[in-house]
């Protein structure tokens, strides 16, 4: 069965977040609203917004990335499989696409703890062993990564990877989290 939940284009919203002069990238925002999501597993409407955009001019750019929060929630509750991290094509340059992993990684850690919620040290060595994993990628070395077949499989793999990561976590948060848990967290921002 096929989705037909898309994600809004990169590139889009590349030039959406430059009008307004923000600092950010399409990848960390779309990681930051992932980890928010994680953290939030049982309330699609978690607010995200301001984490993001600090002034009325930077709110009326905000439907592209309301649907692009919206697809990531039912995409990530469906575990559906076509899931992805909102990353530049890869037709850009590598260096480019590893410095927007790590943006990502940054971003997705950025939103589980701006949710107060930590993975570190939960029972589940497996989560644990993921979140560390992404930690490391969030601090990946970039600009001189050569453009080889080599290369470009170590990076599809590592996204794939991170992507898997993301469902898994997200998954297991919604079993330890209960929605109640999420609704006090929420109370308290």
């Amino acid at each position: 069965m096929q989705n037909n939940i898309h994600l809004p284009a990169y590139d889009e919203l590349a030039e959406t977040l430059s009008s307004v002069e923000s600092p950010f990238q399409p990848a960390d925002v779309h990681g930051l609203m992932c980890g928010i999501i994680c953290a939030n597993p049982d309330d699609p409407n978690s607010r995200w917004e301001k984490i993001i955009f600090d002034s009325k001019k930077d709110f009326e750019i905000l439907e592209p990335f309301e649907h692009l929060y919206s697809a990531s929630y039912e995409l990530m509750n469906q575990f559906s499989f076509e899931f992805n991290l909102l990353l530049p094509s890869d037709d850009v340059d590598i260096n480019v696409r590893a410095e927007a992993l790590g943006l990502w990684c940054q971003g997705f850690l950025t939103g589980l703890q701006q949710a107060a919620i930590s993975l570190k040290d939960h029972t589940n060595i497996e989560l644990t062993d993921a979140i560390k994993d992404i930690t490391e990628i969030a601090q990946i070395s970039y600009g001189d990564i050569p453009s080889t077949d080599e290369d470009e499989t170590a990076y599809f793999e590592l996204v794939e990877y991170i992507r898997l990561i993301v469902l898994m976590i997200f998954q297991e948060c919604k079993k330890s989290f209960p929605s109640s848990f999420a609704d006090q967290n929420n109370a308290l921002h």
